[in-house]
């Protein structure tokens, strides 16, 4: 999706700390969304940038809301956002298996994976808590995707202090734009999205249809669509220029 955003945005493409590609955090730094958002911060400083239009799915939506509560984003499309979810309950306990179960796959079936991807069939069924229709990806992407998964050196801590917090977020003054996948399998939006409608209560909600819970991989086309129409007609209301900067929160 980076080559059609580039068309109309200058595109820089986040890596999250303790991510494939990101840079570790600081020793002591606890892996919470705070702490990740200070090292998305320190990116956008780095390059130059006061605001961007920022673009997240899920963990990364989340980011993008808090950058944009700071004061950082144009606009934010957030993508299938987590932790948006009620802080107790049933729903995070199946969230808690669902995580460890893809993770294991990840880590215990490494050596396997090459040859499992070879099969749409074995692509679709082992992918498709993230993405709808595994099938259509190259068993190069899919390993790639999956690789990414298991250079998280943060994912247990990460996922327990996201799982055992009630997550909190400023007000925000720019347009948001929350597009849930509908065939979304990790974080559908009943009940994963519940308190979004509080914590921003002004965004625009609309639902991805036929894509799963990564729709970049499902429907690259339509996550072009959703984000450019949202930026297009932010830069038309204000003095920015077409060119605007753009951030992907992976």
């Amino acid at each position: 999706m980076v080559p059609g955003l580039q068309q109309h945005h200058r595109v820089h493409v986040a890596r999250l700390a303790g991510h494939a590609g990101g840079p570790q955090l600081a020793a002591g730094v606890a892996p919470t969304a705070a702490a990740l958002a200070d090292q998305l911060e320190r990116d956008l400083d780095d390059a130059g940038v006061d605001r961007a239009h920022l673009v997240g799915n899920s963990l990364g939506g989340w980011l993008a809301l808090e950058l944009a509560a700071r004061g950082r984003a144009l606009s934010v499309t957030a993508l299938s956002p987590a932790l948006g979810w009620e802080p107790n309950g049933a729903h995070l306990r199946t969230l808690a298996f669902k995580l460890f179960v893809a993770r294991q796959m990840i880590l215990r079936g490494g050596p396997l994976l090459p040859l499992l991807f070879r099969s749409p069939t074995a692509r679709r069924a082992a992918l498709k808590v993230a993405v709808a229709h595994g099938d259509r990806m190259s068993p190069e992407a899919a390993l790639a995707f999956t690789s990414a998964m298991a250079e998280c050196t943060i994912s247990k801590p990460l996922k327990e202090w996201f799982l055992n917090t009630e997550h909190t977020m400023g007000p925000i003054e720019c347009p948001v734009r929350i597009a849930w996948s509908e065939e979304d399998a990790l974080i559908p939006l009943e009940p994963y999205g519940a308190r979004f409608t509080t914590l921003v209560p002004d965004a625009e909600r609309i639902v991805l249809p036929r894509v799963g819970h990564v729709p970049m991989y499902d429907d690259p086309e339509l996550v072009v669509r959703t984000v450019l129409d949202l930026t297009s007609r932010v830069d038309r209301s204000t003095e920015h220029s077409p060119r605007t900067d753009g951030s992907l929160l992976e």
